[in-house]
């Protein structure tokens, strides 16, 4: 018996290697690419414009409203930079003082700024459990140039918005404080105050 062994142990191994050979044939990974030939031809967002309703309080004056255009570059993962302009109504009631008009009740407002922003807290939004909605927590810091009447000043804001970033769509809801180097307006004691906004925009 054991010479039979001996004799026919090629024969056996043989027998056993046959099949792991048959399927180290079969089996012949690929490299993965996922459906992506390369990176560029993924869509890749690179900032947004905006337009919006802003609600301007200024102190000593009635609250008035106005047209902002926006527009966001993202520079990195949290910060990005900003560019606005605005246009509307300044002051409906007229201020004189001593039979001289300081303000009039029908000035308008042109202010452009730009600036940077900082995503302090990001996040995922989501009602239905099937759809989700990015949002993002964010303070910005504005500089600028604002005209109102006949007089114009150096503008500066600070401020905290909210955003969502839809598919298609992008909105942002946000609050600032503002002060204006403009000597009409010191003397008015109307030099600063509060404005809010709500915005939509599109992606670039």
């Amino acid at each position: 018996m054991t010479a039979f062994l001996l004799r026919n142990i090629p024969t056996l191994l043989m027998g056993v290697c046959l099949p792991f050979s048959a399927l180290a044939e079969v089996y012949s990974p690929g490299n993965q690419n996922n459906g992506l030939n390369e990176l560029e031809d993924t869509d890749v967002q690179h900032g947004v414009f905006s337009v919006g309703y802003v609600n301007t309080l200024a102190y000593n004056n009635d609250s008035q409203p106005g047209i902002l255009f926006g527009g966001r570059y993202f520079a990195g993962e949290r910060w990005y930079l900003l560019g606005e302009l605005q246009v509307g109504s300044h002051s409906t009631r007229a201020v004189v003082s001593n039979g001289e008009v300081l303000r009039e009740d029908d000035e308008e407002l042109l202010r452009y700024s730009a600036g940077a922003g900082y995503a302090i807290l990001q996040g995922t939004a989501s009602t239905s459990g099937l759809r989700a909605v990015p949002w993002s927590i964010a303070a910005e810091f504005n500089a600028g140039e604002q005209q109102s009447g006949e007089t114009s000043g150096r503008y500066a804001s600070l401020g905290l918005n909210v955003q969502f970033h839809g598919e298609r769509v992008w909105t942002s809801v946000g609050v600032r404080e503002f002060l204006i180097d403009d000597e009409r307006l010191q003397a008015l004691e109307s030099d600063g105050g509060t404005q809010w906004d709500i915005s939509l925009g599109l992606w670039f």
